[in-house]
């Protein structure tokens, strides 16, 4: 297929743009997610068990991760055993263990069976995975395949562990695998925005080319400077202490980083694992439908508190602290909160590498969450478009929905627009303007300018 500057040949097979994504976090029904088995050791076997009633040779078994605060869960180490009919006891034909202890499972395992003829399947899992405090074992889906098919679709898995024994269909219902295909509008909407960013790295191409004539020049000019510099010495050693107690404050905010990111992290994902659980058992054992919600509710809330914890990692990381670095995080950002409506994101500044101060980072940033936020909580929008341009020497960033609009007040005896506290509160304290344009047909537009000179930190700051 060949579109006019969005697409070319040569683009199915470079590896650069996805046809497909992960399923990841989207809410589903609870008999489709897998199952997870929380046990009380670490060498405390599962085993999960699948019956094909005739014997078929087999080519692969796949195991694709369970998904937990989007960290895949796999047993640290399996073995795969079967059987037939005729025979009394199961033997291992493969063995299985992760080359690298407590990473997370972004992708299915798949074994080679090499035509191994078996009417009974089992997985045992024989190391559990460490989350937080807890040893769990999980999958979300089993598939066998024999001559081309998945033998094993539909067919009920037995559960065992320990001294409880249990059947589910949700590990061969074909969720997982079969529904991280994305729409055809949203595989289109990626397709304009690699477009934009071949676009950004043309624009950046002279820029690049300028900086090389000028390190060029540096060198030219390297030996004349060294004997001035003998002059400056004293200067030197005021610097130096400068730096020092600048790097000493980059080490306290790389450790307090790193902190937030180790414990706080590891403590939220063991609260989102321990509610998902508990929510589960309540629904097989029929409890209180208002337990349950509560538990989804503690389960969200510790998935949206260990994002707003990654969010302040970021803001802390002076290495990533250009409009470019933000464009990047704000198209990252979209594509977790939005993922439930067709968007885009364009960026057509051709200062991208400009270094901005850590309070224009940061004030800039959280304005751009709390308008999509926005977005998501009140406008019932289906399509959102955010943009980044030069105005000037401004710097513009709008955000606009197909919503219901902001509702009108009341003020001095006339009809105006609802203002959004915190996005004026941003503004300000940015020393930008903000516009407002709404209605019921159009939706909503938030335009915020600041001056580019507002932004930038100074050089003795960099």
């Amino acid at each position: 297929m060949h579109v006019e500057k969005i697409w070319y040949p040569e683009a199915l097979t470079d590896g650069r743009m996805p046809l497909g994504i992960w399923h990841g976090g989207k809410l589903a029904p609870l008999d489709a997610l897998g199952e997870l088995v929380e046990v009380a050791s670490e060498d405390q076997k599962v085993i999960w068990s699948i019956s094909l009633d005739e014997p078929a040779e087999l080519d692969l078994v796949i195991l694709y991760p369970y998904d937990v605060l989007e960290s895949g869960i796999l047993p640290e180490a399996l073995e795969v055993q079967v059987r037939n009919n005729s025979e009394k006891d199961f033997h291992t034909v493969m063995t299985w263990e992760t080359p690298m202890r407590g990473t997370k499972q972004e992708v299915p395992l798949i074994l080679n069976c090499h035509g191994i003829s078996a009417s009974e399947v089992r997985i045992v899992g024989s190391k559990a995975c460490q989350v937080g405090r807890s040893f769990v074992q999980g999958l979300s889906e089993i598939e066998i395949w024999s001559n081309h098919q998945n033998i094993s679709a539909g067919r009920a898995v037995n559960i065992v562990v320990g001294d409880d024994e249990r059947d589910t269909a949700s590990l061969t219902n074909g969720f997982t695998s079969e529904r991280a295909i994305i729409s055809v509008g949203s595989w289109l909407n990626q397709l304009h925005d690699r477009w934009r960013v071949e676009r950004e790295i043309k624009t950046l191409q002279p820029m690049q080319n300028q900086m090389a004539a000028e390190s060029e020049l540096n060198a030219t000019w390297g030996s004349a400077m060294m004997l001035g510099l003998t002059f400056l010495i004293p200067v030197f050693i005021v610097e130096r202490r400068r730096l020092i107690s600048r790097n000493q404050i980059d080490q306290l905010r790389k450790r307090i980083a790193s902190d937030l990111h180790d414990d706080i992290g590891s403590n939220l994902g063991s609260i989102s694992l321990i509610a998902r659980t508990a929510r589960k058992d309540l629904v097989r054992l029929h409890g209180p439908d208002e337990v349950a919600e509560d538990l989804g509710e503690m389960e969200s809330i510790a998935r949206e508190s260990s994002l707003a914890m990654r969010d302040i990692v970021w803001l802390l990381e002076r290495k990533q602290d250009s409009i470019g670095d933000l464009v990047h995080r704000m198209r990252e950002t979209a594509g977790r909160m939005l993922r439930e409506i067709d968007y885009s994101i364009e960026c057509d500044s051709n200062k991208i590498a400009s270094k901005l101060s850590l309070d224009a980072k940061r004030h800039l940033f959280l304005f751009y969450k709390e308008a999509i936020h926005n977005v998501i909580k009140h406008s019932g929008a289906t399509s959102a478009s955010i943009r980044l341009w030069d105005d000037g020497d401004k710097l513009a960033l709008e955000v606009v929905d197909n919503g219901i609009g902001l509702p009108m007040v009341k003020e001095n005896g006339k009809e105006s627009l609802k203002k959004v506290r915190k996005l004026d509160e941003r503004a300000r304290i940015l020393d930008g303007s903000i516009v407002f344009a709404s209605s019921l047909d159009a939706g909503t537009r938030v335009l915020l300018t600041v001056k580019r000179s507002l932004l930038i930190a100074a050089t003795t700051n960099k």
